[in-house]
């Protein structure tokens, strides 16, 4: 019999697992998996678990939002062995990642794709070749809006809780001054926000950084905004986001790249996946193709 380890936050989104727990673990058994359930306590617990848990179990799947995700990715990367496939059941606010694997926000169905999935090797990013994430890592008016957000605030207005807080502050934008580089391009200049990312969603929409998004082609996707320093520039940001295009916008700059270097004379703060990844100065993003596989349906229609 095939063994699951089965880790999940209680606490993330409205708490809905605790309804769905029962079902979810009757599909798996179903599928003829042997599961073992374990409940978080605390951050980076579930990491811990997964890393203390190597060798001994076919499948990992995780249910939370981002920050469990990028937990549980980050716990498979550290495995000297063999990698198991990951499974993904979201109940965050925004799940931008699990969108963009067309996974369901139907906590049963989820599983029903973990069950019956096929594997989907998928791209990792690293900075400074020490710490993972999974699908955006970001600087700038922007980034406070995930951790920043109170989680009853996102419990009880879930997606609406992540838009008050952008419009908020959009009104304190400061800017940063960055260098830039990569091999295929090198600027400078002072940004309100900027990101890498490997995802179709990003605040719950989709295609922002373009309709060519590939999750396994070793290439992420920068995009920075430069200073916003007239009401022409705010009002081309704020069409670029209602048109989903923001490549259109004078004010960004996207490209592709497999590494890019970020310096800047005063220490910048950064998100992986939405949670809190240090004050930098000097940083580096990089790709690693195809690190993990997921468990997940319509791979043919992705591709």
């Amino acid at each position: 019999m095939k063994k699951m380890l089965f880790v999940f936050n209680p606490n993330s989104g409205k708490a809905q697992i605790k309804n769905q727990l029962m079902k979810i673990i009757q599909v798996f058994s179903d599928s003829g998996y042997e599961v073992t359930v374990y409940p978080t306590k605390a951050p980076m617990d579930g990491y811990q678990h997964i890393v203390d848990s190597e060798g001994r179990y076919d499948v990992i799947a995780c249910s939370g939002g981002d920050g469990t995700l990028n937990e549980t990715v980050a716990a498979i990367l550290k495995y000297s062995g063999n990698k198991p496939p990951i499974g993904y059941i979201p109940s965050g606010t925004t799940n931008d990642f699990a969108a963009s694997l067309g996974i369901p926000r139907n906590m049963v169905k989820a599983a029903a794709y973990i069950a019956d999935g096929e594997l989907f090797p998928c791209d990792v990013g690293m900075m400074n070749d020490q710490r993972s994430f999974n699908y955006v890592a970001a600087f700038g008016a922007f980034t406070r809006v995930s951790y920043g957000t109170p989680q009853n605030l996102k419990n009880v207005f879930g997606h609406q809780a992540y838009v008050l807080e952008a419009v908020k502050s959009l009104s304190t934008l400061k800017p940063e001054y960055m260098r830039v580089y990569s091999d295929e391009i090198e600027t400078e200049g002072n940004f309100v926000y900027g990101m890498i990312s490997n995802t179709n969603s990003v605040g719950g929409i989709k295609n922002l950084t373009g309709n060519d998004v590939d999750l396994q082609d070793g290439l992420f996707e920068v995009t920075l905004i430069r200073e916003l320093n007239n009401p022409l520039a705010v009002q081309s940001l704020i069409n670029a986001f209602l048109t989903k295009d923001l490549s259109k916008c004078d004010w960004v700059c996207t490209w592709k790249t497999k590494k890019v270097r970020f310096e800047s004379p005063q220490p910048v703060s950064w998100t992986l996946d939405g949670e809190f990844g240090g004050e930098h100065k000097d940083i580096s993003f990089s790709v690693k193709e195809k690190a993990v596989e997921f468990l997940i349906r319509g791979i043919s229609e992705q591709n």
